[in-house]
């Protein structure tokens, strides 16, 4: 019977807790709908933000067709550039395809400028919300950094085929329709860029090559004004060595007569001496001793120190009289002969050699002529750059 009341006061006297909360059933479901509302302008206020991944997929084949003439026409010059033998390097085109003006569109986008540009055309951030344009600009830099250009995987040995996965763009943040018009935005001012870098590209390699045929042509011109220079200095020199050749001969030959006079001189002056010698003596004939062997076999046996008076004075001024007679010394002059052959060979020979001379020249000048008119007619650069005019 003791034990009733301690069992009492431990159990929960349920009647009491209802009666309790009867009492205080306004402050419970005040604080309920309190509580209710809260949540509810929590969820309102509170921004959801989302990952948008917008996909980069390239040209479509039907589009990248549209450079096929363009492309054949720069095949077509390389395979020109190779067979031509004045020529050892190809035509630098940047060949357009898929995958080239996939990668030129995704390293414009990699440099995030191009967002940073949106960000602040499309007003994406509220500047008012910075105190000045300094943070506002750094703002602007730091949600622009935080674009993501994701690169997909490709295998080497299915390289452009973009079937796989694509270039993505992921970015974090809570306004679909500002993130789709920053998209809009960037694609296509990213395209202009892309455009923009190819008619760079392509004009400045026209140029280059346009300034090098200008620089070749002019080159010609200078080899072939030095190849007639030349010409004029080898003529010059060659008809120069001709005249000091002849006048050499020509001085060789008065030397030769000037020598027969002097030489004709001292012996029609030995001679009278001898003849006189002769008549003072009353040497008229040929003493000098005459030996005969026989058979009619007659030898003259002149001895070496026998003196010329003994020929006699007869025979001695006959040959003064025959010498003075003479009309053609040259016909007695030793060497004269040999050295007018001479003479006259530089003389008839000097047309051929410059002949010879010319042919070189000229053949040379053909060459560069021809090098020439093969440059100025070449039409290639003016092929590739309509090409490139019809082209997107």
């Amino acid at each position: 019977m003791e034990k009733n009341p301690q069992i009492d006061k431990n159990e929960i006297n349920l009647i009491e807790l209802i009666k309790i909360l009867w009492e205080g059933k306004w402050k419970i479901a005040a604080a309920v709908v309190i509580l209710f509302i809260a949540s509810i302008s929590y969820l309102s206020i509170k921004t959801r933000n989302f990952t948008a991944i917008t996909e980069i997929k390239p040209e479509s084949s039907l589009a990248v067709n549209k450079y096929f003439v363009l492309d054949n026409t720069i095949k077509l010059a390389n395979i020109d550039a190779n067979t031509d033998a004045n020529t050892d390097s190809n035509l630098n085109f940047q060949k357009i395809t898929k995958l080239s003006l996939l990668n030129l569109y995704i390293d414009i986008l990699n440099d995030k400028s191009i967002f940073e540009d949106a960000i602040h055309k499309l007003n994406f951030l509220d500047a008012s919300q910075y105190s000045d344009e300094q943070k506002y600009n750094e703002a602007i830099n730091k949600l622009a950094s935080s674009v993501k250009i994701l690169t997909p995987l490709i295998n080497n040995e299915e390289e452009g085929n973009f079937e796989i996965s694509y270039h993505t763009i992921n970015f974090i943040y809570d306004d679909f329709k500002k993130w789709k018009n920053i998209l809009i935005y960037v694609d296509e001012l990213a395209n202009q860029l892309v455009k923009k870098k190819l008619l760079e590209d392509y004009s400045n390699t026209l140029s280059f090559l346009k300034q090098s045929k200008e620089y070749q042509l002019e080159d010609l011109k200078k080899l072939m004004t030095n190849v007639l220079i030349d010409s004029d200095k080898e003529m010059k020199k060659f008809e120069m060595d001709r005249e000091f050749k002849l006048e050499d001969i020509q001085t060789k030959i008065d030397n030769t007569l000037i020598d027969y006079d002097r030489k004709i001189e001292d012996r029609l002056a030995f001679l009278s001496e001898q003849a006189a010698i002769a008549r003072k003596l009353g040497i008229d004939k040929n003493t000098i001793e005459i030996q005969s062997f026989g058979n009619n076999s007659v030898v003259t046996n002149i001895k070496t120190d026998a003196a010329f008076y003994l020929r006699g004075y007869e025979a001695i001024e006959k040959e003064i009289e025959l010498i003075k007679l003479r009309d053609n010394k040259q016909a007695f002059i030793d060497g004269l002969l040999k050295l007018e052959i001479e003479k006259r060979s530089l003389d008839q020979d000097k047309s051929v050699e410059r002949a010879e001379k010319n042919k070189v020249f000229l053949d040379s000048l053909s060459k560069l002529e021809k090098e020439q008119r093969k440059i100025e007619q070449d039409k290639t650069l003016e092929r590739i750059e309509l090409a490139f005019k019809v082209t997107p």
